[in-house]
C-alpha cells in the first residue's frame, strides 16, 4: 500500500475493493462517482435535514423502538442519514464521506460512523443529540483509516471499529490493520487492538456493558488481493481488547465476519461467508457466554454472503445479506433475509425489487419480535428499506 494508485488505477481498485465488501464483485460498474472529499472538520460542524427522494445505497440501520430509526449510507458526494419518526422517511445529507454504520441508545442519542474518502480516508464520527446531527472528531491514524461499525450501551460507552489504510474504497487489503475507538462520554480516542499478521480488519462490533464487548473481521493475506482469509474475533473485557478464537475456519478459504450482534453477555451472533471454490456458504457463529461455536445456516442456491445481524433474545436474530457466486454477482445478486427462533436458522422470503444487477442489504436493526428494519440498495442507485411486521417483510 506504499504505491498509492493514481484516480484512474485507484478507481479500478476501489471497484474490487468495494465489491468484497458488499459481497459483490460485478463488472463493468463504475464507483468513480463514490470518491469524496478527505478532510475532517477540527470543529463541530452542524447539518440540515433535507426532505428529496433516497438515492445511493444505506449500509447500516439503528432502532430503538417502531417509532424511531437511523439508516446511514452514501449518496452521490455525500454521507446520508435518514430518520424513521413512525409515519415516514425523512432524509439528511450531512458532511461529504460516507457512513457504514449506525448506533442509538434513545431518541437523543445517536451514533453514525464511517470514512471521510475512498481514495485517502480520514475516520469520519457523526453524533446525534436529540436537536441535531454533529460531526464529533476522531482519531485518524497514518497513513488514514475508516470506521465499518459502532455500537453504544449508554451515552458515555460507545465502540467504533474499522481498519487502518491508505485505500481505496473498502475491503481487504494485504496491509490493512485493525483499528478500535472508544467513547468515553467527552471524547473519542484510540484503544489498543490485537493486529493479526499479515494483515486484519474489524467490519462489526456490539457491547452489552463496560466490560463486554465484541468485534468481528478478517484476518489473512488478503481476499481482494487474490489471497486468502480466516473469520478474526476479539473481545473486551473491561482492560483490553484480546483475540478469541473462531471455530469453523479451514485453510485456504476465504472466510470472514462482517457483522455481530450481542443480546447479553451469553448471548452473541457473528455472521459472514466463508468458500474456497465456487460457492461463498452461509457462516454463522453464536457465543454462548463460554465459547463461540459454528452454527448451521441455509445457503441458498447460487451462494451467500450475510452482512448484518441483530438479535433481541435467545429466541429471536435476524441475518440479512445477499445471493453471491464466489463473492460476485451472476447475473444478479438477490436479498437474503435468515431468521433464528431458538432452534434454527430458516430462510425468510424478502423483497426484491426490479433490478439490472443487484439487490442486497447491508444491515439490520430489530426492537421485538414485531418490529425490524433491513437497508441495503437496489442497482447501487436507490436506497432499499423494508420492515417486518411480525408476519412478513414488506
Amino acid at each position: 500500500m506504499n504505491d498509492r494508485p493514481n484516480r484512474e488505477e485507484g478507481a479500478t481498485v476501489m471497484k474490487r475493493r468495494l465489491m468484497q465488501a458488499l459481497g459483490t464483485a460485478a463488472a463493468g460498474i463504475t464507483l468513480a462517482a463514490t470518491a469524496v472529499g478527505s478532510t475532517v472538520a477540527a470543529a463541530p460542524v452542524r447539518h440540515s435535514f433535507v426532505t428529496a427522494p433516497f438515492d445511493g445505497r444505506l449500509y447500516g440501520v439503528a432502532a430503538t423502538s417502531p417509532r424511531d430509526a437511523w439508516a446511514v449510507g452514501l449518496n452521490g458526494t455525500q454521507s446520508l442519514i435518514a430518520h424513521w419518526n413512525g409515519t415516514n422517511w425523512t432524509r439528511k445529507l450531512s458532511s461529504r464521506g460516507f457512513l457504514r454504520g449506525a448506533a442509538a441508545t434513545s431518541r437523543r442519542s445517536a451514533w453514525a460512523v464511517g470514512g471521510t474518502d475512498w481514495f485517502s480516508p480520514q475516520t469520519l464520527v457523526e453524533h446525534w443529540d436529540g436537536h441535531a446531527w454533529t460531526q464529533v472528531p476522531s482519531p485518524s491514524p497514518t497513513p488514514g483509516g475508516y470506521l465499518n461499525g459502532v455500537a453504544t450501551a449508554s451515552p458515555g460507552n460507545a465502540w467504533a471499529v474499522g481498519l487502518i489504510g491508505d485505500g481505496p474504497g473498502a475491503g481487504t487489503g494485504p496491509a490493512d490493520r485493525t483499528l478500535i475507538e472508544h467513547w468515553d462520554g467527552h471524547a473519542w480516542t484510540q484503544v489498543p487492538s490485537p493486529a493479526p499478521q499479515p494483515a486484519g480488519g474489524l467490519n462489526g462490533v456490539a457491547v452489552t456493558s463496560p466490560t463486554d464487548a465484541w468485534a468481528v473481521g478478517w484476518t489473512g493475506t488478503g481476499s481482494d488481493s487474490g489471497g486468502t482469509s480466516g473469520a478474526l474475533i476479539e473481545h473486551w473485557d473491561g482492560h483490553a481488547w484480546a483475540r478469541v478464537p473462531s471455530p469453523g475456519h479451514a485453510p485456504g478459504t476465504r472466510t470472514v465476519l462482517n457483522a455481530v450482534a450481542a443480546a447479553s453477555p451469553r448471548n452473541a451472533w457473528a455472521v459472514g461467508s466463508t468458500g474456497a471454490g465456487d460457492t461463498n456458504r452461509a457462516f454463522i457463529v453464536h457465543w454462548d457466554g463460554t465459547a463461540w461455536q459454528r452454527v448451521d445456516a441455509p445457503t441458498p442456491v447460487p451462494g451467500v454472503s450475510l452482512l448484518g445481524v441483530a438479535a433481541t433474545s435467545p429466541h429471536n436474530a435476524w441475518a440479512v445479506g445477499q445471493t453471491a457466486f464466489k463473492g460476485a454477482c451472476g447475473p444478479t445478486c438477490a436479498t437474503v433475509i435468515e431468521h433464528w427462533d431458538g432452534s434454527a436458522w430458516t430462510l425468510v422470503p424478502s423483497p426484491n425489487p426490479p433490478s439490472v444487477l443487484v439487490n442486497v442489504l447491508l444491515g439490520v436493526a430489530v426492537t421485538s419480535p414485531r418490529n425490524a428494519w433491513a437497508v441495503g440498495t437496489n442497482d447501487y442507485q436507490s436506497t432499499l428499506i423494508v420492515r417486518w411486521n411480525g408476519q412478513a417483510w414488506k
